[in-house]
């Protein structure tokens, strides 16, 4: 009688256990894991909500350096003047246009094939401009434009200059004619920078 009251209690504690089980998955679990995912999700947003804070505090001193900039650039002559990359393109333009026409006593001397805007791919600290140029000259008036490109304000700067012999005196029918000056196929690009700061990605 003794064991089989045992087996009784033990197995009634067994059955409320067993219970207890069921009402815990059933009314508790879901609120404890839903905290627990609620908590995971707080420390997330406390985490950005900082990173924010912290590249808010950055701005004000980020600001003041490009105004800082931008004031000294503002008063260097060594940048074109416009303000916009179209403007920068018409401006360039025209300043190599007169460095060619000054050294140019006929067409013949120094012509323009072609002057093309071109795309800046490799970005530096300023907005650049660039024309990427064709043209067929003498080699004095050759040499000339380029010192005045070299010593122009605001500055210019030249790069892959590449010239290639282009010999008219084969064509020549008469032997005994004066040989013409010899004309040289030139290209090369040409650049110049804008008042204004390249904005990297990881600035903006």
């Amino acid at each position: 009688m003794d064991l089989d009251s045992r087996v009784s209690k033990w197995s009634a504690i067994m059955v409320l256990l067993f219970l207890l089980v069921i009402v815990y998955f059933l009314f508790f679990h879901w609120f404890f894991v839903a905290h627990a995912s609620l908590n995971e999700e707080v420390d997330s947003l406390n985490e950005s909500r900082q990173k924010f804070i912290n590249e808010a505090a950055k701005t004000p001193k980020l600001t003041e350096m490009l105004q800082d900039v931008k004031s000294k650039v503002g008063s260097n002559n060594e940048f074109l003047q416009a303000d916009s990359k179209n403007l920068g393109n018409a401006e360039i333009t025209s300043i190599f246009k007169n460095i060619v026409n000054q050294q140019s006593e006929t067409a013949s001397d120094c012509q323009i094939i072609s002057q093309s805007p071109t795309q800046d791919r490799e970005p530096e600290q300023f907005e650049k401009i660039i024309l990427r140029v064709r043209m067929r000259c003498q080699y004095e008036v050759l040499i000339n434009v380029l010192d005045l490109i070299e010593a122009n304000t605001p500055s210019l700067f030249v790069n892959d200059l590449r010239i290639e012999s282009r010999n008219q005196n084969r064509y020549r029918k008469n032997v005994n004619e004066t040989p013409a000056p010899e004309n040289l196929e030139v290209r090369f690009d040409l650049y110049a920078y804008l008042k204004i700061p390249v904005e990297k990605d990881d600035e903006k």
